[in-house]
């Protein structure tokens, strides 16, 4: 059963931004705007992330706990993303801060390597149930 994360009073602005001299998928900009918004009426974090997601085309694939402290409520979600000028869906990885206060969208690329291979195995299983 999923428990609604707290967000007292209005949160500071999602963490999407790239660091210094990389470039950031448009996807990612309006994931982040749309998702902080709709934290404020969604307090159920994944709720937020599927409709976030709806505009995009995008596909959500799973959450989980994901923080520094074990009675954080941070938490990660696997979505998958059709980028401007790419066919084929990616995986991209939207945090959400321990204090359930910030949200950052990134790219699989970068991230530990437990988490993006145990997001591609999520894909190729669906895969393969889809094809059958």
């Amino acid at each position: 059963m999923q428990t609604p994360e707290k967000r007292p009073g209005k949160a500071p602005p999602s963490k999407s931004a790239p660091q210094a001299g990389t470039t950031v998928p448009v996807e990612f900009i309006e994931l982040g705007l749309g998702l902080e918004l709709l934290l404020e009426t969604h307090p159920v974090f994944i709720d937020a992330v599927k409709a976030a997601i709806l505009p995009l085309d995008g596909e959500f694939l799973f959450d989980l706990p994901h923080g520094d402290k074990p009675e954080g409520k941070g938490r990660v979600a696997a979505v998958r993303l059709a980028y401007a000028g790419n066919a084929e869906s990616r995986l991209a990885f939207i945090f959400l801060s321990d204090d359930a206060l910030e949200t950052r969208v990134e790219a699989a690329e970068g991230q530990p390597e437990h988490l993006t291979n145990f997001a591609r195995s999520f894909v190729d299983v669906l895969e393969k149930i889809g094809a059958h």
